[in-house]
């Protein structure tokens, strides 16, 4: 039997925790604010602390410091209804052990209470871990989960692996958790595994000595090596060549590289983040990938999720963008809901070069949704080409037939919009059995203009 400390301004709350802690065999006390909690802690000490981030008086991460000074290292489990990444990161740099976002089940916080109760707490959090928090935005229940990994990342020294398609945000991720971890003053070297190449990778990544092949004029310290005592963020993993893998896998188990061409080894130190769109498993399944590599690279792994998972954070991101990369700039309600609608399979970085795009269409003061670029969802995507990972491969494999193209010189751009409207109006008429009405309110255009589409592109509509 322990005794647990709940302090909350919602009754309810402190009722239903201080029901199931009497359930489970515990003592509970609750009180209302930060201050209260702290003259019943002196009265009675808590083996649990259980502390909500927003109250009267001193908030709860604030308060947690006092905490520690009058009752001394107990574990303590955060809880609020508004976690953000910062909340996160301050959370686990003081030294919680658990963050738990509200609404939560019974079984969720009574598995952490016991937990909590077995675990010692963390001793040694991160430094100085309130940089660049902002960099990664969303309110949702999905991305607060994503914030408490990363915080729980950047506290460790664990290799990290992200997994998530294309335009999810992972090198951000990468970002935040190298900025928040004790490695932050030391570098942070990103390499696109994908974009090396295929006969040059090795020496990119390892570095190679003087004459070690035609044209080393001298010699260079790999990718591997500038990271020493930061991070080394491999982006597309899954594209790294077999042979590059056996060596990658003895540089991270040895700490050391051997430079093509060198007949001695150098001490490199470096924590690995991965991130890859691709199922790391089935490729070792199929062979394509090291299955101790897998393991060594994939001690942690932290899933981001698309877009179309936290649609709720949309009009958050929307209007982050608008105003970075324009002040002053609405955007009306029914852009938001035109927004919301999308399924965005690029992701956030469709999300924001859609914006991007409303802006240059807009000019200034009020974005509406005609201002938008065209759903990419409809575009016929590739399938049988293996590097068209994503569909803003496609679009960019599309373009570059375009510009190789002599006889499309001048009519690039209206040629490249033609391909992108026709498959979606193609597929919006016939969702809505050629009726023009609701297509055009499906697509956020005016009626009149959807018209106008619809005959530039030879399709019927009533």
């Amino acid at each position: 039997m322990a005794r647990i400390l709940v302090i909350d301004d919602e009754q309810s709350i402190c009722w239903g925790l201080a029901r199931l802690g009497a359930n489970m065999g515990h003592d509970v006390d609750t009180a209302p604010s930060a201050e209260a909690g702290l003259e019943l802690a002196a009265a009675n000490r808590p083996e649990l602390l259980i502390l909500d981030v927003r109250l009267p008086g001193q908030d709860g991460l604030a308060a947690i410091d006092t905490f520690r000074r009058k009752i001394g290292d107990i574990p303590i489990i955060i809880i609020t209804a508004f976690g953000n990444l910062e909340t996160a990161v301050r959370a686990i740099k003081n030294g919680a052990f658990e963050y738990v976002v509200k609404p939560f089940g019974i079984e969720e916080i009574r598995s952490v209470i016991q937990r909590a109760l077995r675990i010692p707490p963390p001793q040694s959090p991160p430094k100085d871990l309130t940089e660049g928090i902002d960099k990664m935005l969303g309110q949702t229940p999905v991305m607060q989960e994503v914030f408490r990994q990363i915080a729980l990342a950047a506290h460790a020294s664990t290799s990290v692996l992200l997994r998530g398609d294309s335009g999810v945000g992972k090198e951000l991720a990468a970002q935040a958790i190298h900025s928040h971890s004790d490695r932050s003053s030391a570098p942070f070297v990103a390499v696109n595994v994908a974009a090396l190449s295929q006969t040059l990778a090795e020496a990119e990544l390892f570095g190679h000595v003087e004459g070690a092949f035609t044209g080393a004029q001298r010699a260079r310290k790999g990718l591997l090596m500038q990271a020493n005592g930061g991070t080394l963020f491999l982006d597309e993993v899954a594209e790294i060549p077999l042979p590059i893998q056996v060596k990658l896998l003895r540089a991270l188990d040895q700490n050391e590289v051997l430079p093509v061409g060198a007949d001695t080894p150098v001490k490199t130190r470096f924590r690995a983040i991965s991130a890859t769109h691709q199922d790391l498993l089935q490729l070792v399944k199929t062979g394509k990938f090291r299955h101790d590599l897998y393991y060594r690279l994939g001690t942690f792994e932290i899933r981001i999720p698309p877009l179309r998972e936290h649609t709720n954070d949309i009009p958050l991101l929307a209007r982050h963008f608008a105003n970075q990369l324009q002040a002053e700039v609405i955007l009306a309600e029914e852009t938001i809901t035109e927004l919301c609608s999308r399924p965005w399979y690029g992701n956030v970085r469709e999300l924001r070069n859609a914006i991007e795009h409303a802006l240059v269409v807009a000019r200034r003061g009020i974005i509406l949704p005609e201002h938008l670029p065209p759903p990419l969802d409809a575009l016929e995507l590739v399938p049988d080409d293996p590097k068209l990972h994503s569909l803003s491969d496609t679009l960019r494999h599309h373009a570059e037939i375009l510009l190789k193209d002599p006889e499309a010189e001048g009519a690039i751009y209206n040629r490249y919009l033609e391909a992108v409207e026709h498959p979606l109006f193609q597929a919006v008429m016939a969702e809505f059995d050629s009726q023009c009405a609701p297509a055009a309110r499906a697509l956020g255009l005016h009626r009149t203009t959807l018209k106008r589409k619809l005959n530039q592109h030879g399709l019927d509509a009533r």
